[in-house]
């Protein structure tokens, strides 16, 4: 009898697992279906990927606050100009849950963006297509299928671009090769904050471990034109660097080329070492700064080097990276991405890096990854990851 309700148990969670796998939502990877999805655009229309079907289609996840996204706008507007006749459209999508449908409107006509721009309440499609980022962008073929993910192109600034992914995969689909580049990495602005998904542990590489606080959230979406205002507690301890001339000493920023990452890395073996990449164009870095201040002079004479490590555009170094630095006074190394294409700072630090800022990456005494933070910091996980790197 127990045999016979053992077997009747096995058959029934086969059948429920089959039934969860029939259900699940598509894989979405290079040469499967796209997930189809029905969103309303700026003028109440609906648009279902389904009614694309025998035309290449471009989505693009956009931002209003973001300047990464804002930098290719006229790019992706000559895309969609210079493709419409060879039956391809681009279609802008806008999953940040902290931008409203008028502040999109007002946008798209003050950047007179030719494409239609669709709201994506609850980032939902972000979620089913796994973005992330914005700009980041997924091509379908005539067929719905899945041909190019990836970046624009490998540049924010139009005169240091080298490869234009996107025209490059439009190109041979078009001409009915494979895309002979399928998959590149798309830098930029998160589309959403972090969410709480329970216990989390350091070695996790996700910017999902937990919630910030509020007055966190409120600062990382704010406009990014002033950076944040540094709070009274997490004023360095250490005194601030010398002046000369009755000015205040240009802060030294040292240039650090893909290639010489790990060179790098391994210079600090006996410390803790912690790396936060950031830039002045993202509000999650400028709101996270002061925290790497204040940890810095906590941990500085605890065996700990902090290293802040900007993927600015070189032009951006005098205008806004040095009055940045000058206004948060760090007391830690900076550095900044000397490259045209960010893509090989991402692989030379982590693989798995898909394009988000901030990231943080805490290494042990021998070099050793120990922690990974795509996303804004939790202080708290941070600390403990310090810590016990520490041991």
């Amino acid at each position: 009898m127990s045999k016979r309700i053992l077997t009747v148990w096995r058959s029934a969670m086969l059948l429920l697992l089959a039934a969860i796998a029939a259900n699940a939502a598509p894989e979405v990877a290079i040469g499967n279906d796209l997930p189809g999805f029905t969103l309303t655009d700026l003028k109440g229309k609906s648009h279902s990927l389904k009614d694309y079907r025998g035309h290449t289609v471009v989505l693009v996840f956009l931002s209003t606050e973001c300047p990464f996204s804002n930098a290719y706008l006229e790019r992706l507007r000559a895309v969609a100009t210079d493709y419409e006749r060879h039956k391809v459209v681009l279609l802008g999508i806008n999953a940040r849950p902290a931008e409203t449908i008028s502040e999109i409107r007002q946008h798209a006509q003050q950047n007179k963006l030719t494409f239609p721009v669709l709201k994506d309440e609850a980032s939902a499609v972000a979620d089913l297509y796994g973005a992330t980022r914005t700009p980041e962008v997924f091509v379908a073929d005539a067929n719905g299928v899945l041909r190019y993910h990836g970046r624009v192109d490998n540049a924010k600034d139009p005169a240091r671009v080298k490869r234009n992914d996107l025209r490059e995969a439009l190109d041979e689909l078009l001409a009915g090769k494979p895309v002979s580049i399928a998959e590149t990495k798309s830098f930029g602005c998160p589309i959403k904050m972090p969410r709480k998904t329970g216990e989390s542990t350091v070695s996790e590489k996700t910017a999902a471990a937990s919630t910030p606080t509020a007055s966190w959230f409120l600062t990382s979406f704010a406009p990014q034109s002033k950076p944040a205002r540094k709070p009274a507690a997490t004023k360095p301890a250490t005194k601030p660097a010398p002046k000369t001339a009755g000015t205040a000493a240009t802060p030294k920023v040292t240039l650090l080329k893909p290639a010489d990452f790990n060179k790098f890395k391994d210079s600090a073996k006996g410390k803790v070492l912690v790396i936060n990449f950031w830039a002045t164009w993202c509000g999650p870095c400028v709101a996270e700064f002061p925290e790497f201040v204040a940890l810095d002079a906590k941990y500085r004479d605890r065996g700990v080097k902090f290293v802040g490590l900007s993927v600015d555009d070189l032009v951006d170094l005098k205008p806004k990276v040095i009055p940045f630095i000058k206004e948060q006074k760090p007391q830690f190394e900076m550095l900044l991405a000397e490259t045209d294409d960010l893509q090989q700072m991402m692989d030379a630090v982590d693989k798995d890096w898909p394009g988000t800022l901030p990231a943080t990456f805490v290494y042990d005494k021998e070099g050793k990854l120990a922690y990974v933070r795509f996303g804004i910091i939790d202080r708290d996980l941070l600390v403990d990851a310090i810590e016990k790197a520490l041991k």
